[in-house]
């Protein structure tokens, strides 16, 4: 919670920061569910399909989880899910069995393709009158994510 005016209710939800965040975080979470039903693809499935678009050579599965900020237990039934659905591809290194890459496949290519063109209606949701304003929220939320990943850490306990 912040408040400089002591004189307001420092508990009114209208001016906690933690509120506002968790009701824009509900509200998005909505928006995307919503949206990605067509394609039954859960927020984070998406994720990890775009995530897995941005090289041609993979992710393996620990620099999928370091970004995305999950582990290999949470991660690794969602990628099984993924590869049924031949979405991404699962591939043992050779030269370590125990690192597997996770790829894009082309049919995971053309959805993550449809669902990017079905997301655009989300953009004037967000109410951002320049692409500066929206990579100054991006600047902001990193910030408020390291901080409290921080603040929760076991070292820090």
């Amino acid at each position: 919670m912040y408040n400089q005016n002591m004189n307001v209710n420092q508990y009114d939800l209208d001016s906690m920061v933690c509120f506002a965040v968790y009701s824009a975080s509900n509200a998005v979470a909505k928006a995307h569910r919503v949206l990605l039903e067509p394609w039954e693809l859960t927020y984070t499935q998406y994720i990890v399909l775009l995530e897995t678009s941005t090289t041609d050579d993979g992710l393996t599965v620990s620099e999928l989880g370091a970004r995305m900020g999950l582990n290999s237990g949470t991660l690794s039934p969602l990628l099984r899910r993924l590869e049924q659905r031949n979405l991404v591809s699962r591939q043992r290194t050779s030269s370590d069995e125990r690192i597997v890459t996770i790829t894009l496949t082309h049919v995971g290519s053309e959805t993550l393709a449809e669902v990017l063109r079905a997301l655009q209606v989300l953009r004037p949701a967000y109410g951002f009158e320049s692409a500066a304003e929206a990579q100054n929220l991006v600047a902001t939320l990193h910030r408020i994510t390291q901080g409290m990943q921080q603040l929760s850490s076991p070292n820090n306990s």
